[in-house]
């Protein structure tokens, strides 16, 4: 066969490792070959190589998209079943269930038992609001929550275990508040913890705060009425006193008349007058004095001073300035990048958020710290205030006892001489006046009294608890359940996504399109898929659209041949499995059907198969010719079609291989030509072996056979190339695999002819071919 020009810029670089002819100086081809890739274009050592048609880089589209699934859809299918139920799982214990645990306390502004207490007494809002926040800082404070976790019951819980700092813990998770800003305090916790230990711990935590500051204000409240209460017996004794002595005088002096003039007694009455007025205002003053004691005394002890001093200490220390502040500065950097990027979860948004919260934890842990430590040091601490106010107390008390003792000896004096100037009647209406006036003290220390219980009374049932600790379970169940849904369904569309692409890449073929408009190379025929043997059977759909696609590869074929020569055709594939064993055999029997000698000669000497397909022995064949063993001649088989000669591969070694690659060929193929109408060689794979680029040199033109959803689209190009890069006439390409659904017409003549009906004539059958 007489050599054609080409050029080096034609040959692709996947075809490095396959043997190609040799270039001699003057441009012609040889059929001796050469190991390629030692020179590039224009022999350059390595060349640039074009990039090839557009279908080699198409992007992945919907189209490659629904191919490759079509191909891995079991695959994917169970992978991604596989993952997306996995992800699922894994949200659903990422987001377990919640519970939501609520209790109620009732915080009354001004009770409604307290229709005693004067009107300046009761709470306006402004005292109401800040009494209502007092509440809420209290029932989250440090000692409160360490006085609910310290009990046995509480501290052996799983949810307290498990956490490093139950405190803080409490102090971030526990959730506080006025709903409707009304009257209801709202205790509550949102978590996965067990609803039964939750309860158990947020009951605590009332009880906690109902003992250490509302227990604790009663406590201070009753200890301050005892002694406003033992101010009042001793009164009450006094006036006792006084009353058993004017008793006495009245019985002692009762018939006597006075000795003395009237102007003296009016003085003596005079001064004993003012004497018991200043008595009176200095018991009054003594009373204020043991009640401004108590007063200070609650105070000292109040857990609301002491918050509010830890709180003050609090706001003027600079390092918590310094958190607020950096915590200040990375909320100003969020609000500006969520203004300026229009998707929420760019890297250093995701950054700022996490060192947002964990300046959000540091703060919280540094507050707990220091309000610990304020805490008992202000406990340690002298309390100066106190020890003013109960100073100021012991000078007040001392200098009005004394007035006391002093008015009191002056009142004994001025009874005394008036005893003694036996002025009775003056004297009983003195002791009179004295008993008046402490009647008066001791009904305003009553009343002191009363309004002390009430007001404590108001004050106890000021804060109730409502409802205690209540479950309400399962409060995140549609979104726990959503959130689970919508990421298993992403993961499994990933994963289906994810094998569609990694199928991708491989680019295998889809149809005969991509082989005719994608790689420009021309498709004589598309064959259906062959499952099994009994598919091939008399009769069968299947055989007869297989049967009437090889006609119409033949059909072509033949045209061809009138116009080219096209005498010896090989039939190869770009690699193994690719069906050039069927699309060889069928084109035979069809040619042989049209009435043309025909030889098919098994050219796939390293795995040869055509012996098997039509039970003949394997020796004796193309092998033993080329080694000089045999004559071609001897080698042929007739086989039980007529019309229809087989030349058997042979028993296949290195000798066989390499005579392939020498001249001995050629004559063996021109004494083929002149005893056969056409030849067709089943060769090997195209790509990784030397065979079919040497049969090649001997051949009018090669049809490439490809398997749809089998065949990669860069092979197929690769395979091409390199056959025309080596002057070998490239036919077309037949598609095998394609589903195809088969004509009636096609399908009822060849069951007609299966069941033994009357056949057409061989002339009307060979016009219809």
């Amino acid at each position: 066969m007489a050599s054609q020009d080409f050029s080096y810029s034609e040959v692709p670089s996947s075809a490095a490792g396959v043997a190609v002819p040799a270039i001699v100086p003057n441009g012609e081809s040889s059929q001796a070959l050469v190991a390629p890739g030692l020179y590039g274009p224009q022999g350059i050592p390595g060349g640039f190589l074009p990039r090839g048609p557009e279908i080699l880089h198409s992007g992945f589209d919907q189209q490659w998209l629904w191919h490759c699934l079509r191909r891995r859809w079991l695959m994917a299918l169970l992978m991604g079943l596989l993952i997306g139920g996995a992800t699922a799982g894994l949200l659903l214990w990422l987001f377990p269930e919640s519970s939501s645990i609520t209790a109620l306390l009732l915080v009354k502004s001004n009770p409604a038992n307290t229709v005693a207490l004067e009107q300046q007494q009761r709470l306006t809002p402004k005292d109401f609001e800040i009494f209502q926040q007092t509440q809420l800082a209290l029932l989250k404070s440090q000692f409160v929550l360490q006085s609910a976790l310290s009990k046995p019951e509480i501290s052996q819980l799983d949810a307290v275990v498990k956490e490093p700092d139950p405190v803080l813990w409490l102090v971030e998770e526990l959730r506080v508040s006025y709903p409707g800003e009304g009257e209801i305090l709202e205790v509550r916790y949102d978590g996965e913890e067990k609803p039964e230990e939750m309860e158990k711990i947020v009951d605590a935590v009332i009880a906690a705060y109902d003992s250490e500051v509302l227990n604790k204000r009663r406590i201070m409240s009753n200890e301050t009425r005892s002694s406003l209460s033992k101010l009042q017996d001793e009164v009450k004794r006094e006036l006792q006193d006084k009353m058993d002595k004017y008793a006495t005088l009245a019985e002692q002096y009762g018939g006597m008349e006075s000795s003395t003039t009237e102007n003296d007694v009016n003085v003596l009455m005079a001064d004993l007058r003012l004497i018991q007025k200043q008595l009176a205002e200095a018991k009054a003053l003594q009373v204020d004095i043991e009640v401004m004691k108590q007063l200070a005394l609650q105070q000292a002890r109040s857990v609301t001073a002491l918050e509010t001093a830890v709180q003050t200490e609090l706001a003027a220390d600079p390092m918590l300035g310094q958190y607020q502040e950096q915590k200040y500065n990375i909320d100003s950097q969020i609000a500006s990048l969520e203004s300026a990027t229009k998707r929420g979860n760019s890297p250093q948004l995701k950054q700022l958020r996490q060192m947002r919260a964990k300046s959000d934890q540091d703060l919280q842990q540094y507050k707990l710290t220091k309000e610990r430590e304020i805490r008992d040091r202000l406990k340690q601490a002298p309390n100066d205030m106190l020890s003013q106010t109960m100073t100021e107390y012991t000078l007040r008390k001392q200098a009005n006892d004394s007035q006391i003792a002093e008015l009191e000896q002056d009142q004994e004096d001025k009874l005394e001489e008036l005893k003694q100037r036996g002025a009775t009647s003056p004297m009983l209406e003195m002791q009179q006046q004295e008993i008046e006036q402490l009647k008066e003290v001791e009904q305003g220390i009553a009343i002191r009294l009363r309004s002390w219980d009430i007001e404590a009374d108001a004050g106890q049932k000021r804060i109730q608890v409502m409802q205690p600790a209540t479950a309400t379970e399962n409060i995140n169940q549609i979104q726990r359940y959503s959130i689970a849904g919508v990421g298993g369904v992403a993961a499994f569309c990933l994963t289906c996504y994810g094998i569609a692409l990694i199928e991708f890449g491989r680019r295998r073929l889809n149809g005969p399109d991509q082989v005719d408009e994608g790689l420009g190379i021309r498709v004589l025929g598309a064959l259906p898929s062959v499952s099994s043997r009994k598919s091939l059977g008399p009769g069968n759909a299947v055989a007869a659209q297989l049967s009437e696609s090889i006609d119409n590869v033949r059909a072509t074929l033949m045209h061809d041949s009138t116009s080219r020569h096209r005498q010896v055709v090989l039939v190869s594939s770009p690699v193994t499995m690719e069906g050039s064993t069927t699309v060889a055999s069928h084109l035979a029997l069809s040619l042989t059907r049209a009435g043309r000698r025909t030889l098919l000669v098994d050219g796939d000497i390293r795995e040869p198969s055509l012996h098997k397909l039509f039970g003949m022995p394997l020796g004796d064949g193309l092998c033993e010719v080329l080694r000089s063993e045999l004559d071609v001649t001897d080698a042929i088989r007739a086989t039980n079609t007529e019309g229809l000669w087989l030349l058997t591969a042979g028993l296949c070694d290195m000798d066989a291989v390499h005579a392939l690659a020498t001249d001995l060929p050629q004559p063996i193929f021109e004494k083929l030509r002149e005893e056969f109408d056409f030849i067709v060689i089943d060769g090997a794979p195209v790509l990784g072996l030397s065979d079919t680029l040497s049969l090649g040199q001997y051949v009018d033109g090669v049809i490439l056979t490809v398997l749809r959803d089998h065949s990669e689209i860069r092979k197929v190009y690769q395979a091409a190339e390199l056959l025309k890069s080596l002057g070998i006439r490239l036919i077309g390409a037949v598609v095998n695999g394609v589903p195809i659904k088969a004509d009636r017409r096609v399908t009822r003549l060849h069951r007609a002819a299966a069941k033994g009906a009357r056949k057409l004539p061989p002339k009307a059958v060979r016009s219809q071919s």
